[in-house]
């Protein structure tokens, strides 16, 4: 019963410290951009930010659309929910330590967990990595109550729990591959609420999403985006756990594997491994592995009786001083660019801005983002219906031709945009570069392309008087690129 007391204490601080540092904190991360702008197209039906593109699941940025219609269009909504998610994962991850082990065990567990630069990142950022491993995590729980109980509640509660990890991310259905693997390997009894609440029905309320996918991002659509991304990359992913995870990676190694439940651990360990390591090397990908090494750490230091506490400790001392760097840095330069921007456009009466960086900066800025034909859906009825139809370019009318002057933000992180743009820069009337200095985790990426490159961000003022009708034209097609975007005050 302590131990329940002290976990309570522990998410209570957790809590409290990371609400305090929230306004710290922002969307520093490109993938965060992408969601709070999909977030915002949710929440105005269609007439802010940007399309839903179908690269992730739309669950999270849903959750994120209702924070904002009750908070407004503010970045720390992204990160609160991370938080608010965390602090439920710390909880249900020390109940299923228990389920599995005892009360010591899962208190170790918890706090190995927790200390590792995976947690310590992720618990607080504004992608879904934490909302997902909270689903991922409560659904496994329920499964293995129901395998204790056979209650068709807990198959009902890990069936929702699956589907909602589904719709958060796209290795959600890995969780089917390891509910069939048990259910052929370690798991004796099985019924047929087993399959019915865990896969059947989950897998059925899945395919409404998969057919609106297929109708419209087409099956040619769909592989020529993943395909790419496919490969054998399990040693890149192993990389990952021993950077991030290095000394409970390595502890859990050393565990003796005897019982049933150290099997049940690890068949979720090997399957998620084994089928993750086929797609791209995404670091944050691998977080889910992390609370399950933690487990068979502790379960390892648990057998040191008289020690087990001193090493602990000691482990998450090592643990702290590896990832300080991550735990204390924080950047209000995205959100500074932005405000940078609004003030110029202010003062040099500006309607129209381009930019080619990643869609964090675009969250901040005040205006219209207007979509080219390749940006909005392939449905014209549902552009028509979400008011995207009012937002899409004709690549044939020129709309800054008539311009007295444009301000375009770039950065160096896209070379080929940057490079078509310097002809244009002697044009400008206004300059400035503002260097920005990522999150800490990204540079001990090895197979980060950027982690050795400085990103820099250059606004410009282009007086357009300046420039003929074939620069205008050349300009023109410039912002009509990918990866570009058009603002309109």
């Amino acid at each position: 019963m302590k131990k329940n007391y002290l976990i309570y204490f522990i998410i209570l601080i957790i809590f409290i410290v990371n609400i305090i540092n929230l306004r710290n904190l922002s969307l520093i991360d490109y993938d965060e951009g992408v969601l709070a702008l999909q977030a915002k197209w949710f929440s105005s039906m269609g007439t802010e930010g940007k399309p839903f593109n179908f690269q992730t699941p739309p669950l999270f940025q849903i959750i994120i659309a209702l924070f904002f219609k009750l908070f407004g269009y503010k970045e720390w909504v992204l990160p609160l929910l991370s938080i608010i998610s965390s602090c439920l994962t710390i909880y249900i991850f020390f109940l299923f330590c228990i389920r599995i082990y005892n009360e010591k065990v899962a208190l170790l567990s918890t706090l190995l967990f927790i200390s590792t630069e995976y947690f310590l990142f992720f618990s607080k950022s504004g992608l879904s990595e934490a909302t997902f491993l909270f689903f991922f995590l409560t659904a496994l729980y329920f499964f293995y109550r129901a395998l204790e109980d056979e209650k068709k509640s807990h198959f009902l509660l890990c069936g929702l729990f699956t589907l909602l990890a589904c719709y958060t991310k796209y290795t959600g259905p890995i969780l089917f591959l390891i509910y069939l693997i048990l259910s052929f390997t370690i798991i004796k009894k099985r019924n047929f609420s087993f399959y019915l609440f865990t896969i059947i029905i989950p897998v059925l309320l899945l395919l409404p999403y998969l057919i609106i996918f297929i109708k419209i991002v087409s099956i040619k659509g769909i592989l020529s985006r993943h395909s790419k991304l496919l490969g054998i990359n399990h040693l890149k992913f192993l990389y990952y756990l021993i950077r991030f995870a290095p000394v409970i990676f390595i502890s859990a190694l050393f565990y003796r594997i005897k019982e049933r439940n150290d099997y049940f651990i690890l068949t979720i360990i090997l399957t998620f491994f084994i089928t993750l390591g086929f797609y791209y090397p995404y670091l944050r990908l691998a977080y889910p592995l992390i609370p399950f090494f933690a487990l068979f750490s502790a379960s390892f230091i648990y057998k040191f009786k008289r020690v087990r506490t001193y090493l602990c400790g000691i482990i998450i001392l090592v643990n702290i001083f590896l990832s300080y760097d991550t735990l204390i840095y924080h950047s209000k330069i995205p959100s500074l660019i932005s405000q940078k921007i609004n003030s110029l456009c202010e003062s040099y009466k500006i309607n129209y801005i381009i930019t080619a960086t990643p869609p964090n900066i675009l969250f901040h800025i005040f205006g219209d983002i207007m979509l080219t034909e390749n940006q909005a859906l392939r449905d014209t009825k549902i552009n028509k219906l979400t008011g995207l139809d009012k937002r899409i370019i004709k690549k044939d009318i020129n709309l800054i031709k008539g311009e007295r002057q444009i301000l375009f933000l770039g950065s160096n992180i896209f070379p080929k945009i940057d490079e078509k743009l310097l002809p244009f820069k002697s044009k400008a009337g206004y300059k400035e570069s503002i260097e920005f200095i990522d999150a800490p985790i990204y540079y001990k990426d090895i197979f980060n392309e950027l982690r050795t490159k400085k990103q820099i961000y250059e606004i410009l003022v282009l007086e357009m008087a300046k420039l003929d009708e074939i620069e205008k034209d050349s300009l023109w097609q410039l912002c009509l690129e990918s990866g570009v975007t058009i603002i309109k005050k």
